[in-house]
């Protein structure tokens, strides 16, 4: 199940993602199309059953992660990494900022979600959490009239 979700979300990366679009656009889409995956209900209940089972079968929880997580954020990376070659962004370690970034949309539901019995966001505040982290990410804290 879980290679499968997986094979799928990185085509669906991949063609969600053009490479001309501009920096903001695209890295909505990417991360959009990453937060549909993450916080998918039945990969979030996948999650729950590693976490419970990870004690007796390590190599299960080490699968999901090295089939999981690092392939997304190795696709990720190399989309940060195309946007540094265009020179539209300038980042010194792309794995890191594609980490963070992944961090920055899911972590935190997904943790209320395993841990805290809370409800997956809607798609309207999963996109609203993505529009923020980008703005975050690409512009920081800056204020509105700061000039960019």
């Amino acid at each position: 199940m879980v290679s499968d979700r997986l094979d799928k979300f990185l085509s669906d990366f991949s063609m969600q993602v053009s490479e001309d679009a501009d920096i903001e656009t695209g890295l909505n889409a990417a991360l959009l199309a990453y937060t549909d995956l993450a916080l998918a209900p039945d990969v979030v209940a996948l999650q729950r059953i590693i976490l419970q089972e990870s004690g007796q079968f390590p190599d299960l929880a080490a699968a999901f992660y090295n089939n999981g997580l690092a392939r997304t954020a190795a696709a990720l990376a190399n989309w940060l990494r195309l946007q540094v070659r265009r020179g539209l962004i300038d980042l010194d370690d792309v794995g890191e900022a594609a980490g963070m970034l992944i961090g920055m949309v899911a972590s935190a539901p997904q943790r209320a979600a395993i841990y805290g019995g809370q409800k997956l966001p809607s798609r309207a505040q999963i996109e609203t959490r993505v529009r923020r982290c980008v703005r975050l990410f690409l512009h920081g804290c800056e204020t509105q009239g700061r000039a960019r």
